[in-house]
């Protein structure tokens, strides 16, 4: 598979555009009832939420989610939930409606009926942010995680799945987490893929690596926008 790489010369014209891009399909979204945008975590994506922060959208009718969460508490560093409200629900943007993906259960797992449902306004989002580890996973899709083989099945019947990563350096001390399955990700009308530096560029476009960031491109030929810079 040919990946079509829009490539810019520093990060900042990458988050520029991200920004001004998110926003474009957002207003067309508003123009035919409420819009629904998911988030990622991680600092790629970070700058482009602060731009959007004050951007002259409706956001009383935006409805955001986030794409996966680790199973912390929302006022841990590591929150994605945390990292949103720091970056993005400021200014104008504070008016947008909120769904988080942390409950107070014990266990992503035992969260999954409830988050299914409070998903439900995602099921066919306009507009889905991803970013990519250097070990090709996107959202919590890690290698070789338990439950990845159902929250990545195009038949999932739920939104969302629990995964627990235990063994994956990427995911660090915080292997428990919870994630949107690939259905709801193909079924968005825009995805962005946001990467930058060689090491993930490379590892994208190791096809025969056969990751999981790989077996979403082949789930979505043509339809993933990606936009890197070094």
């Amino acid at each position: 598979m040919a990946f079509d790489i829009q490539a810019y010369d520093n990060r900042e014209a990458l988050y520029d555009t991200a920004a001004h891009l998110v926003s474009d399909k957002l207003q067309q979204a508003l123009l035919s009832g409420p819009a629904t945008l998911l988030l990622s975590g991680g600092s790629t994506p970070s700058p482009v939420y602060q731009r959007l922060s004050d951007d002259p959208l409706d956001w009383t009718r935006v409805h955001v989610g986030l794409v996966d969460e680790r199973w912390v508490e929302n006022d841990h560093p590591a929150s994605n939930e945390r990292l949103v409200y720091e970056t993005l629900l400021t200014g104008k943007a504070a008016e947008a409606l909120f769904y988080p993906m942390k409950t107070p259960d014990a266990d992503p797992g035992l969260a999954v009926p409830r988050l299914n449902k409070a998903y439900e306004p995602f099921n066919a989002p306009d507009v889905v942010i991803l970013g990519m580890g250097p070990d090709g996973h996107t959202a919590s899709w890690f290698p070789n995680a338990t439950g990845l083989k159902e929250a990545m099945s195009p038949d999932a019947g739920e939104r969302v799945a629990a995964i627990n990563a235990a063994g994956a350096p990427v995911a660090g001390d915080y292997p428990d987490r919870m994630t949107i399955t690939l259905p709801v990700v193909i079924r968005a009308k825009h995805v962005f893929l946001l990467i930058t530096g060689d090491e993930k560029r490379d590892t994208l476009q190791a096809e025969s690596a056969n990751l999981p960031i790989h077996n979403l491109f082949d789930q979505m030929p043509g339809k993933i926008e990606t936009l890197w810079a070094p």
